[in-house]
């Protein structure tokens, strides 16, 4: 069944993002959908326990045990449980979607990030369009968080008016780094913001909007729940790094006609068609 978009963004929190290319919205999440979300991703995560080595949906650091569980991601949970669904398609979060993107929007990919406590991985700066680009940059990712996001537990980090600037390369001397971290400057730096969020608020980031965060200095898990949404006439042209069943289906409004390009020279990942070792991977071992 298909749900019809209700505005729920007021204009300024509109302009503010397409200022800053990032929007934090306060206590957004129904309570009940909320409390039934951090319940099945920490069954998930307990699941997840006994795995001897990385899955379709399941990312491990090395050092991962069962005694001393160290899991990083879960990807596309919503071929897993259904509430990952309901929160993606169903909740408020396809009218954020779609107040952001102006029109009709659709369902990429979605995955949960787990910063595991004393030293959790960093993410390099790195913008998502760049990741898996699409016929134009009308992309939005809502970031959930299951627990309170703060600085020492590395939070999302943002760079206003980064998204303005266009794509930044993600090479580096003929090596896909899935960061941008070399163009980075001392202005990038100075501008970094924390977005510091409690649980049932959410913050929204545009599709070049360079971003990344911290390691984990705290003695606990940070889980976010991310979910990747695209202007309904955003087509992508390369092979999806997160596949899902859900991919491209329609969260709010009808599908494209007709795709939106905008015009320029796209620089492009590699094939990701044959599997993705995911952002850490590539990012600690700069290939694929």
């Amino acid at each position: 069944m298909k749900i019809r978009h209700q505005r729920v963004l007021s204009d300024e929190q509109i302009r503010d993002y397409h200022e800053t290319g990032y929007l934090n919205i306060r206590q957004t999440l129904d309570p009940a959908l909320l409390a039934r979300l951090i319940a099945t991703t920490e069954r998930l995560y307990d699941e997840g326990r006994s795995l001897k080595q990385k899955t379709k949906h399941y990312d491990l650091e090395p050092e991962h045990t069962v005694q001393n569980p160290r899991i990083r991601r879960i990807s596309s949970p919503t071929e897993l449980d259904s509430v990952y669904v309901e929160t993606a398609f169903d909740s408020i979060l396809g009218d954020i979607a779609a107040d952001l993107i102006g029109g009709a929007v659709k369902f990429y990919h979605s995955k949960i990030n787990f910063k595991l406590p004393h030293g959790g991985a960093e993410i390099g700066w790195h913008q998502d369009w760049p990741v898996f680009p699409h016929t134009n940059t009308n992309l939005v990712a809502l970031s959930v968080p299951l627990n309170a996001s703060r600085s020492i537990n590395g939070c999302l980090q943002t760079i206003p008016g980064s998204h303005k600037r266009g794509p930044r390369s993600h090479w580096e001397n003929g090596i896909y780094k899935l960061n941008c971290n070399h163009t980075m400057t001392p202005e990038d730096y100075t501008n970094v913001v924390d977005n510091e969020l409690d649980v049932g608020d959410v913050v929204a980031h545009h599709g070049l909007a360079v971003h990344g965060s911290s390691q984990n200095r705290s003695d606990t898990l940070r889980t976010t729940y991310i979910i990747q949404y695209a202007a309904a006439d955003a087509f992508a042209y390369t092979a999806p790094v997160v596949d899902s069943t859900h991919r491209n289906q329609m969260v709010r409004g009808e599908p494209a006609t007709h795709a939106r390009v905008e015009a320029g020279v796209i620089e492009l990942p590699p094939d990701f068609s044959a599997g993705y070792s995911g952002i850490y991977a590539l990012q600690t071992a700069g290939k694929n």
